[in-house]
């Protein structure tokens, strides 16, 4: 009998991986280069200002040579196309990025379990981008009228993280079935949970039988109802959760084998509904009606840093937060009249392991496993003309070598300056009214705001996923609900500088915006930040009762610390935890406010 050969799988052809392996080179020396991880030498900076570079690695044969841009914020822009690589004096066309940090390890400090574990997840990376180009990019153009779930799928990963899709504990199944940009819908697997185990919390005006009426609809409800008595169990016992197929498969059919035995689980059956996976890849939308939930799930991958569970922590109180920000930001005039949407987390469901959650210092994963949230969708927000877009495709850049940015700008008929004014109108406005009014921190980057887009203008932000990340300062804390004060983490700031907008806005993000529009739109990053200056100080005249704060957690400060989030990998290590990775602070990066303008805040 012959073997046949496995045509199922599709292996991108030697041009297709030389491009991502350069692609995510250039990438990883930016990035370094802003960690201070790599230390390349300045060959010389050419009349065009570009700077040439040499960088040696752990062996005396083998260096690399390229060229870049300097950019505010220790930000390199490097030219893909002069990346080349040396060996014994000879020019070695094979690039390969996994080769590269390993002749790099002594030079980066990077430990050899380390080292093994990192090859892995940028081994992953490469493939899924090498799937990405073989799927094949939209052009900008067509991405400009594309819907939303069009958008969320044809998203490139983190800009900042080297290593952004790498999802260990994947395989090639999965990657096909689950991953994003697979751009495969998927049913939900539902099952009943023992209340002795599972606990549901929800915002106070929801009913729990109301809600899952709502959600699984009558018919469905009264189909669950008869499998739990059939089981003959008492159906005002359980609760349902619905569950991701890759947990159930991988995680909760061993690992909870003994509650299933006990009844303490009980399989419902798929979901009617059909739900299309996010960026974050554990939270889905519903296809089949948008203006439902999201719903949040478990998948006990690494991904972007850490294993993406549920904390039971943050999924008892995530209502409670939901309910206390909106009725802060609710009762917010300014914030009303800019349109800001907050989608609240509304109800979610923990589920205890019975072994794993009394042991004492447990890595954090094993207490994540089973879980739901459940999310407003943006789409009931929507007024006529509207349609919504993932912050982050304002990165993106097709295989044309075109950006979206520029295609909106393009297309609503403005100016550069009117459009990148709009935008920061609606994007960095009410962030700064949230942090000095209210003394409150999410994570606004590009995957956690939607905006609200009319005729290719932004008009509006959508803030999401805000929950496990929020952060109050000194002053927010004496207002806290009290059964918030253990759950909510508290900003030491003891540098009295809005990080939150320095970290979370500009390096972060603006970093990436900025470079974009000076590469894809002749667009001048000083410019850029001119009008980041200009849209501030306005917001500080329009608040005066403000200026304690102002002055306080000055925004013009010379300089801030950055966050090391690739070295923190490279440098902590893959070993267990109780919690997520942190990344570090530290160093310094000039503030581009003080660069660009050398000028104090106008309260008036």
């Amino acid at each position: 009998m012959t073997a046949k050969p496995l045509n199922s799988t599709v292996f991108p052809d030697e041009k297709i991986w030389k491009k991502v392996n350069i692609n995510l080179l250039a990438k990883s020396l930016s990035e370094l280069m802003h960690e201070q991880v790599a230390k390349p030498e300045v060959i010389n900076v050419d009349d065009k200002n570009i700077t040439h570079f040499i960088l040696h690695t752990d062996s005396k044969s083998i260096y690399y040579t390229f060229s870049a841009e300097a950019r505010m914020l220790d930000y390199w822009y490097v030219h893909k196309n002069t990346i080349k690589k040396y060996e014994n004096g000879k020019l070695n066309q094979r690039i390969n990025v996994p080769e590269f940090f390993i002749e790099n390890q002594k030079s980066f400090s990077i430990q050899p379990f380390t080292m093994a574990h990192y090859t892995e997840e940028l081994l992953n990376t490469l493939y899924a981008d090498a799937s990405i180009l073989l799927r094949g990019r939209l052009n900008v153009e067509a991405l400009a009228e594309a819907d939303y779930q069009t958008i969320e799928h044809q998203m490139d990963g983190h800009p900042w993280v080297i290593v952004n899709k790498s999802r260990i504990g994947f395989n090639h199944s999965d990657y096909k079935n689950y991953a994003p940009e697979s751009d495969k819908n998927v049913k939900l697997i539902w099952i009943a949970a023992h209340k002795s185990r599972a606990s549901f919390n929800s915002l106070q005006t929801i009913d729990q039988d109301q809600f899952y009426k709502e959600e699984l609809g009558k018919e469905k409800l009264n189909i669950f109802y008869q499998i739990l008595l059939d089981k003959k169990v008492e159906v005002k016992d359980y609760m349902f959760i619905p569950v991701h197929e890759w947990q159930w498969t991988n995680k909760l059919i061993m690992q909870f084998t003994s509650e299933i035995v006990e009844k303490k689980i009980i399989p419902m059956g798929l979901s009617d509904d059909i739900f299309s996976p996010q960026q974050s890849i554990r939270t889905f939308f519903n296809i089949s009606d948008s203006k439902k939930h999201y719903t949040k799930t478990a998948i006990s991958i690494l991904s972007t840093g850490n294993i993406r569970g549920l904390s039971p922590k943050q999924m008892n109180i995530a209502p409670k937060v939901t309910q206390w920000v909106s009725d802060i930001l609710n009762n917010d005039s300014y914030l009303q009249n800019t349109g800001l949407i907050l989608l609240g987390e509304i109800a979610t469901v923990s589920y205890l392991h019975p072994q794993y959650s009394t042991i004492k210092e447990v890595p954090y994963q094993y207490n994540e496993m089973l879980g739901v949230l459940w999310r407003e969708s943006a789409d009931k927000y929507l007024k006529p003309g509207e349609k919504l877009m993932t912050m982050a495709a304002l990165l993106y850049v097709d295989d044309n070598e075109k950006s979206l940015v520029d295609e909106l700008i393009c297309k609503s008929g403005l100016t550069k300056e009117q459009w990148v004014d709009a935008y920061l109108q609606a994007y960095l406005k009410p962030l700064l009214h949230i942090y000095y009014k209210h003394s409150l921190c999410v994570t606004p980057h590009g995957e956690n705001i939607i905006i609200v887009m009319k005729n290719y203008i932004p008009q509006r932000i959508v803030i999401k996923d805000f929950v496990d990340d929020i952060v109050v300062t000194s002053e927010a804390i004496e207002n806290l609900p009290k059964d918030l004060s253990d759950g909510l983490i508290q900003s030491s700031n003891k540098e009295n500088i809005p990080l939150f907008i320095l970290i979370g806005v500009f390096d972060a993000y603006f970093r990436y915006l900025s470079n974009v529009l000076q590469v894809y739109s002749g667009y001048n990053e000083n410019t850029f930040w001119e009008n980041v200056t200009d849209v501030i100080i306005e917001y500080q005249q329009e608040h005066p009762d403000l200026n304690w704060k102002f002055d306080k957690y000055d925004i013009f400060t010379p300089e801030f610390k950055k966050f090391y989030i690739n070295s923190s990998r490279l440098h902590q290590g893959y070993e267990e935890r109780t919690g997520f990775v942190i990344p570090k602070k530290g160093g310094k990066l000039e503030n581009p406010l003080a660069l660009i303008k050398q000028v104090e805040p106008k309260y008036s």
